[in-house]
């Protein structure tokens, strides 16, 4: 008799359970396939999803249905399965307080995807591998992760550089699209050569492939949803798949879901970066007016300029930096004639692709022009030349950190827009024109090192080591001339010119040591006095 009364009993709260579920999630069926009945809207735990593989023909047959709406295009490349979690994805993006921020990726779509698809589809990859860096990053060049994770495709410092991203104090090529781009190809590559199943892959693109690895060998399977189930990844990572699948579906449907399917063109006075980014083309005879403007809001400058310790030095002394072409240009344009000539006797530059190619092949705002400079190459100058703003210029250049091109480097690709080619090339070549890069120098005083040299300065050591070309623990004589990595001119050497480093923030971690804090701890005594009012008979 116990025995059937405890059974009756789960038995009465498991339908009272369940009906709660069903009362929350009162929205139309998962997924509707041809003569098919509907599906109930089932929590991802014991459900059977609708899974399309990559490689399966007859999904475009079938009528795909999401939230009540019948999907009009189908095909994917990317394996999808539509069960509550994409569909979660799919309300917050298209109802939920997530739409706005869509609204503005799907706005950038238009200009990265026709750049990024391409690069995609000559490496052999699924090109609906674009929709992981826009769950990654917006497509935004200049996000940036708590991991420190940078660029559209969010690289962290390491994996960058193993992959051939050139990460320094002077360049991060994380936000450079194209190079980013192929070597997220070379990543997502080798990890599914590891996983042989896509959304393991993506799943360690996010987690990283050890921890990834080690959930595979735990629950014995490679089915992400499986191993989603569990607690084992991170809600990041177990949410980063559907986000993934809920995007391609969303932006592929973007009409049916009530986002407007409008081409966005700039302006004749706009140009699209390599980054994907509108940017504003300021053009100007003086571009350092700006920069004097922006002086006077930095406080303590004129100290630090007017020390008679600081000298200039030439960062490129017995070089004479000019315009040259690409070696693809050159082998393109080579002729019989220019062969004997050499390549300084054409004055053409290498026009690029650049993303603002929208799905329908027009092309909006001025086209741009990859300029091969002799490093280091100041951007002011170069700004100067070409008739723009400084801040055009790096916006049409978002991997260069600093005011000139890494000084290590032997010859670096600029980015200007087409009707700058003439001015600049005709400029910049001129033998008046003064391309040289010269550096600032400090003599040393006593008891100086590069650390404090550095922080004097609000600097790094490593761009002091590598111009100087010294170990960063080596003891500085008094009165040598250490070379610092800004500009000889006193007007721009602080001067919004990204010199001085951001100090770094500490993170803390809330909902710890909560009781280490001042205001919250309790004295001896009170504690006492608590304790005995507890105490019976008291």
């Amino acid at each position: 008799m116990r025995l059937l009364f405890i059974s009756t009993l789960i038995g009465a709260v498991g339908v009272f359970f369940t009906g709660c579920a069903h009362v929350q999630q009162t929205s139309p069926p998962v997924v509707v396939a041809e003569n098919a009945v509907a599906q109930e809207n089932k929590p991802l735990i014991g459900e059977t999803p609708q899974v399309f593989k990559a490689s399966d023909t007859k999904a475009l047959e079938k009528n795909i249905v999401v939230r009540g709406i019948k999907l009009k295009v189908k095909d994917f490349d990317f394996p999808i399965t539509i069960n509550s979690k994409v569909e979660q994805w799919i309300d917050y993006f298209c109802y939920g307080s997530g739409r706005v921020y869509f609204s503005r990726y799907l706005e950038r779509s238009e200009f990265f995807i026709p750049y990024i698809l391409p690069l995609l589809k000559q490496n052999g990859m699924p090109e609906d591998l674009v929709y992981l860096a826009m769950i990654e990053s917006g497509f935004n060049n200049f996000a940036r992760s708590r991991a420190k994770a940078v660029g559209p495709w969010q690289f962290i410092s390491a994996t960058g550089k193993r992959y051939g991203l050139m990460v320094n104090w002077w360049v991060d090529e994380r936000r450079d699209i194209h190079k980013s781009t192929l070597a997220a190809v070379e990543y997502l590559r080798d990890l599914y050569s590891i996983f042989q199943r896509w959304e393991l892959a993506a799943a360690a693109y996010n987690a990283g492939e050890a921890k990834v690895a080690r959930a595979v060998r735990r629950f014995g399977t490679k089915d992400f949803w499986t191993i989603s189930k569990h607690r084992f990844l991170r809600p990041e990572t177990r949410d980063y798949v559907p986000k993934i699948i809920a995007a391609a579906i969303i932006a592929k449907n973007r009409e049916l879901f009530g986002f407007p399917n409008v081409a966005h063109k700039p302006g004749v006075d706009e140009a699209v970066a390599g980054d994907g980014e509108v940017v504003k083309l300021v053009r100007t005879d003086k571009p350092e007016e700006k920069l004097k403007e922006e002086l006077a809001d930095i406080e303590g400058i004129d100290e630090l300029e007017k020390s008679d310790d600081i000298r200039e030095e030439p960062g490129n002394a017995g070089a004479k930096p000019a315009v040259t072409l690409t070696a693809a240009y050159v082998a393109e344009q080579e002729t019989p004639e220019t062969k004997a000539q050499g390549t300084a006797a054409t004055k053409q530059a290498k026009p690029v692709p650049t993303p603002h190619v929208t799905k329908t092949g027009e092309v909006g705002g001025e086209e741009l022009v990859e300029f091969e400079l002799q490093s280091p190459a100041d951007l002011l100058k170069i700004a100067r030349a070409a008739g723009l703003s400084y801040l055009t210029v790096k916006s049409l250049n978002p991997e260069l950190i600093r005011w000139c091109t890494p000084p290590m480097m032997g010859a670096y690709k600029i980015k200007l827009p087409a009707s700058t080619r003439e001015r600049f090339m005709e400029t910049y070549n001129h033998e008046a024109f003064p391309r040289e890069v010269r550096f600032m120098t400090y003599k040393v005083r006593r008891g100086d090192t590069l650390q404090r040299i550095a922080g004097r300065f609000g600097i790094k050591v490593d761009p002091i080591v590598d111009l100087n070309g010294v170990s960063s623990r080596m003891p500085l004589r008094n009165g040598i001339n250490v070379v610092l990595p800004m500009p000889s001119d006193r007007s721009r050497s602080v001067a919004s010119l990204e010199i001085r480093d951001p100090p770094e923030r500490r993170r803390y971690r809330r909902g710890r040591n909560k009781g280490t804090r001042s205001h919250l701890k309790i004295s001896y005594e009170e504690r006492e006095a608590v304790r005995a009012k507890q105490r019976p008979g008291t």
